[in-house]
């Protein structure tokens, strides 16, 4: 999208009945072509997105996901502040811009402006980067606003630091009531833009303070010389100010405040200043002269009440001290419980040994979300018939692995007791097999169950068949894959105990193998994955053709390539769940 003589808006959540809260041009001369949307068309044909007020919260941020997830990624998007709400929920999201309703149209020109990147780099730009200051803004406001206790509020700067030159080229007061007047002055001069909700209480504001700045009057510094000394040299020497003032509500009654005013060095135009209520200190400290001044006849016997206090306070370290150290003892012997389970769980399960005996050319990529999961496959040879399971249990950790125990035991009952070794009549007895042993567990609802995956091959009639309860089968033929669905329905006991009256049906498909043919089993946890650049899921369709890429790899390579590209893809997302694939090569 070139940048042209008018700049396509389209709004959403707002209306154009009042003009003048809009621009019509640019700083630039540039015109502003303005939309209301009711709905997102599938081809927006708009060069900016502005959401506005109108509606609930909630809905306005579900359009804002829309717009994200849907809309061409260089289209950016300007999201507009109501004063009068918490603006918690709305700097928590990767909006390019922000404009509080209540400030000028010609301050939104600007932010407009500011999200359209020069002509030459406008095709192809991903608007995340272009608009990297907004996003750093975002973050930075994220992280100041959720500071515990503390009042905070934002403004522009530029118009502080007009006054202070102005004030620096004349002659400082003299007297506490020009201080005063001209410390008030300093406030009025900012621009201010957001509030947080414990400003709101500790200002007793009735407007947020782009509508109404009645409280600066009600703000008195306690240093007014040394405020105001502070103040001129703000941006020049220094990059924050420390200063207490007395606030008044409307009734008169005082708070004391701990003041800052920074700079912040990483943004432009910009001022912060933060609140502490430190009124419990100040009385504090009035009360400790009082008793000093009062009770001098008996400091030596405070003095030593001090020495005491003090003395607990050490007690009183050292037993936290010893605490901290039996919580981390405590941690390592359970990570090593953990890990001592781990051990026995893998003696107990098949490994890598019993599967490469029955499928030599084969690999295993494991990715347990915690030390212990829920993931296992099963090895079995019969004649010239081998079979080959991957299941994946309800849950993650050590209630997973322990879920996984009792699957394999029944697994291994299923295969014994199927005459046939099909993967469909494996599935049907394990799932018969599942559900008696949990009615007779418990007359608790249970909600624990497995997706699976089965593999028979008939290595002399060269035959290959399939069935899956919510896994599928992926086939490499001549550098293609092809995905075999298994069934859409999971090895659970509730399914038989609700309205349907049938045991589900796992359908088996068959299909003849070639040499250099390749299959590969999944569990839903690498699939399910978020990651890439927009934090999706892998889903089915780059798995397969993860796999596809690398099909003409040897073996050892292609299972460094697959494990590679899956950690790229994961980067520094969390893991969501337990991850296996298991794949063999005829």
């Amino acid at each position: 999208m070139l940048l042209t003589t008018c700049i396509r808006l389209g709004l959403v959540h707002g209306s154009l009945a009042a003009r003048s809260k809009w621009p019509n041009t640019l700083n630039n001369g540039q015109e502003l072509e303005w939309t209301a949307l009711d709905e997102i068309p599938e081809s927006p044909d708009v060069d900016v997105w502005i959401l506005g007020t109108h509606g609930l919260v909630k809905d306005r941020l579900k359009t804002f996901h829309r717009l994200r997830e849907k809309s061409p990624l260089d289209i950016p998007i300007l999201v507009l502040l109501n004063p009068r709400e918490e603006q918690g929920p709305w700097l928590s999201v990767r909006a390019d811009g922000f404009h509080e309703t209540s400030s000028s149209a010609a301050l939104m020109a600007q932010r407009i402006q500011s999200l359209l990147p020069f002509p030459e780099k406008r095709i192809h730009q991903n608007h995340n980067v272009g608009n990297a200051l907004a996003m750093e803004e975002s973050d930075h406001w994220q992280a100041t606003f959720n500071a515990t206790g503390a009042g905070i509020l934002t403004g522009r700067a530029d118009s502080f630091f007009q006054v202070q030159t102005r004030l620096s080229n004349s002659e400082m007061p003299c007297t506490m009531e020009s201080t005063l007047e001209i410390s008030r002055l300093l406030f009025r001069s900012i621009q201010w833009e957001l509030n947080n909700a414990s400003a709101h209480d500790l200002l007793n504001l009735r407007n947020p303070v782009s509508i109404d700045l009645e409280f600066v009057d009600r703000m008195t510094p306690l240093h007014g010389s040394q405020f105001l000394s502070d103040a001129m040299s703000l941006g020049r020497d220094k990059t924050h100010i420390n200063s207490e003032w007395i606030v008044r509500d409307p009734n008169g009654i005082a708070r004391y405040l701990n003041v800052q005013v920074a700079i912040p060095h990483n943004l432009q135009d910009c001022i912060l200043v933060t609140l502490v209520d430190i009124s419990e200190r100040i009385r504090l400290e009035q009360e400790l002269r009082n008793h000093v001044q009062s009770l001098e006849d008996r400091v030596q016997k405070r003095t030593q009440d001090i020495h005491v206090a003090h003395q607990k306070l050490q007690t009183e370290s050292h037993q936290r001290q010893r605490l901290a150290e039996q919580v981390r003892e405590n941690l390592v012997h359970i990570t090593q419980g953990i890990i001592s389970a781990k051990k026995i769980i893998e003696v107990a399960l098949p490994g890598i040994a019993r599967l490469k005996s029955v499928f030599p050319q084969s690999l295993v990529i494991e990715r347990p979300r915690d030390i212990l999961g829920g993931d296992f496959f099963h090895v079995h040879r019969s004649g010239q018939m081998d079979t080959l399971a991957l299941l994946d249990s309800t849950g993650h950790g050590i209630p997973g692995a322990m879920v996984s125990l009792m699957g394999f035991t029944l697994l291994q009952h299923a295969i014994t007791a199927a005459e046939d070794l099909s993967p469909q009549r494996i599935l049907s007895l394990f799932h018969e097999a599942f559900c008696e042993r949990m009615r007779t567990q418990s007359s608790d609802p249970q909600m624990h169950g497995f997706d699976a995956g089965v593999i028979t091959l008939d290595r002399d009639r060269g035959v290959l068949r399939f069935a899956g309860a919510k896994e599928d089968l992926f086939h490499i033929r001549n550098g293609q894959c092809t995905v075999l669905r298994g069934s859409r329905c999971s090895i659970e006991l509730f399914a038989l105990e609700s309205n349907v009256t049938e045991p589900p049906v796992f359908e088996e498909v068959a299909l003849d193998v070639l040499p250099g043919d390749q299959f590969y089993l999944s569990t839903d946890g690498v699939r399910d994955q978020f990651g890439g650049p927009h934090n999706r899921k892998l889903g089915r369709g780059r798995l397969t053709a993860l796999l596809a890429r690398h099909s003409a790899l040897p073996l050892h390579a292609r299972k460094e390539a697959i494990q590679k590209d899956l950690l790229l893809w994961k980067g520094s997302h969390a893991k969501v769940d337990d991850a296996t694939l298991i794949g063999f090569e005829i």
